[in-house]
C-alpha cells in the first residue's frame, strides 16, 4: 500500500479512492473513441498535473539528515518539473525547523542548492552521489536522498 501511495504521490495522481478510477465500460468506450480521435489528429502534448493546493507536480517524503542525525519521519518535499527551462527541475525540501532548501536539477542530475550568507550555507560544498536510480545529496551538514522517480514522475 505504501508503494502505491508513493507512486501516486510521485505521479501526482488522485487520492487513490475509487472515485478517481473510471469504470471498465467508460474505459472501453473512451478507448474506442480515443482510437478514432488518434487516427484523425495528432495527440496534444500533456502537461504535468499539479498536486491540489500546491505549485508542485508531486510531493513526497525524502530521507534526510542534519549534522549526521537522521530525521526519523523524513522531510516533506515537492518537485516543480520543467522549472524555468525544459529539463530543469526544482525540488523544495521542508526541513524539520520549517525552513526550506531548494535543490536544482538538470534532468536527473542535481546541480546545486540555494544558499545564503545569513545561515552560513553560502560557503558549503555541494556533492551528489548516484547509486542506481537514487541520488544522495550532501550540502554542508545536510543530506538528502532523492529517488529519480521524484524528478521523472515514474
Amino acid at each position: 500500500m505504501l508503494a502505491t501511495s508513493l507512486a501516486c504521490a510521485l505521479a501526482a495522481c488522485g487520492d487513490g479512492t475509487t472515485a478517481d478510477q473510471p469504470d471498465a465500460e467508460a474505459v472501453t468506450a473512451a478507448g474506442t473513441a480515443g482510437t478514432a480521435a488518434a487516427d484523425a489528429a495528432p495527440a496534444a502534448q500533456s502537461e504535468d498535473a499539479l498536486v491540489p493546493g500546491t505549485e508542485y507536480n508531486a510531493t513526497t517524503i525524502l530521507d534526510c539528515s542534519f549534522d549526521g542525525v537522521a530525521v526519523g519521519e523524513g522531510c516533506n518535499a515537492g518537485v516543480v518539473r520543467n522549472w524555468g527551462e525544459d529539463g530543469k527541475h526544482l525540488v523544495e525540501v521542508t526541513k524539520p525547523d520549517g525552513t526550506k532548501r531548494a535543490i536544482f536539477y538538470d534532468g536527473t542530475t542535481p546541480t546545486g542548492a540555494d544558499s545564503a550568507e545569513a545561515d552560513g550555507s553560502a560557503g558549503w560544498d555541494f556533492d551528489a552521489t548516484r547509486d542506481g536510480d537514487t541520488v544522495t545529496i550532501v550540502f554542508g551538514p545536510e543530506t538528502y536522498v532523492v529517488p529519480d522517480a521524484v524528478i521523472t514522475g515514474g
